[in-house]
């Protein structure tokens, strides 16, 4: 594989001009809005890393930029970079969208920043009233600030349009889940080939014709999220992409040992999936042995990010577990 440390990045979902695949769905959200049936209060649900928050943002943007000398591109899926609302959503101050987001260091989110939403809601805006609130990772609403919103997307007012994005591996309330009009985001073994394909062009990178086989033939990639992530570990560590998982997972135990950088943990647990997922495919006489210890591996890794535990005997537990089930 031949890349350079630029090839690659992780775009966030805000700054993704071009949409990858849901392009029918897509053309689906625009019908009902000019029939004017685009529900007010959308709950977007699917697994991690799907491109559910891509969509939302080229719904937004497409909604906002409609009265814009250089809006949506329908034809393309594409948002141009000179579009005044991409510049104000991007940087988000944008007076026509309110974001709530979890912080990275507080997994829920605060009754607070409900409250500044609802005084959002009450503000005038610049331009046909029009007010869209995106909510990503909705699931992390606790029982106060799901409480305190409830009102708000039941009763929507006019011309406001509340997305929320929802990773369906966690579980969201039932009385906000009840409150809003459920998408549910897949997509089929084909169409996710064609995504991949599209994701690798963009980043660039200069894949020789066997590595590109390989990555649409493994199937343990399941979003276009962790195939980027994917990419830009073995990027960043300049491993090729058919390298041995085992010997992967060994090279970022010992990046953290050097560095003791999150990041690298991040990685780490990606491959440990990758691991597993390979297990499945070729045994599935013990699945749940081996989800069982994915999930204790993957936990105490976590911790060990969360609580800066000494690392020495827990890489040595994971490699003797790992080890075991490579055999």
């Amino acid at each position: 594989m031949k890349t350079t440390n630029e090839d690659i990045e992780i775009v966030p979902a805000k700054n993704q001009l071009r949409l990858f695949g849901f392009e029918d769905y897509f053309n689906s959200f625009i019908k009902l809005y000019e029939k004017k049936q685009l529900p007010n209060s959308m709950l977007f649900s699917g697994p991690k890393g799907l491109g559910k928050s891509t969509f939302a943002y080229h719904i937004i943007n497409y909604l906002l930029s409609n009265n814009e000398e250089r809006k949506y591109s329908t034809k393309d899926f594409v948002i141009d970079e000179t579009n005044l609302s991409y510049k104000l959503l991007s940087t988000n101050v944008h007076p026509n969208f309110f974001l709530i987001e979890n912080n990275l260091l507080e997994k829920d989110i605060k009754i607070e920043q409900i409250r500044n939403l609802l005084k959002f809601l009450n503000k005038s805006t610049y331009s046909r009233n029009l007010k869209v609130i995106m909510i990503d990772n909705a699931e992390n609403l606790n029982l106060n600030s799901s409480n305190a919103l409830l009102k708000a997307i039941e009763e929507p007012q006019n011309n406001t349009f509340f997305f929320l994005i929802h990773n369906s591996a966690s579980k969201i309330l039932d009385t906000v889940k009840s409150r809003c009009t459920e998408f549910k985001f897949a997509f089929t073994t084909s169409q996710k080939k064609n995504i991949f394909a599209n994701i690798i062009t963009q980043y660039k990178s200069e894949f020789e014709i066997n590595e590109i086989n390989e990555i649409m033939e493994n199937y343990y990639f399941d979003t276009p999220g962790n195939l980027v992530k994917y990419l830009l570990a073995l990027d960043k560590a300049n491993i090729s992409i058919t390298e041995n998982t085992l010997k992967c997972i060994y090279h970022f135990i010992e990046k953290y040992k050097i560095e003791k950088n999150p990041e690298t943990l991040s990685f780490l647990s990606l491959f440990i999936e990758k691991f597993y997922n390979e297990l499945c495919l070729n045994n599935n006489k013990n699945l749940n042995s081996y989800f069982f210890n994915q999930s204790k591996i993957l936990k105490q890794i976590d911790e060990m990010r969360r609580f800066n535990l000494n690392e020495k005997n827990i890489f040595i537990w994971i490699k003797d577990i790992l080890q075991n089930e490579a055999k």
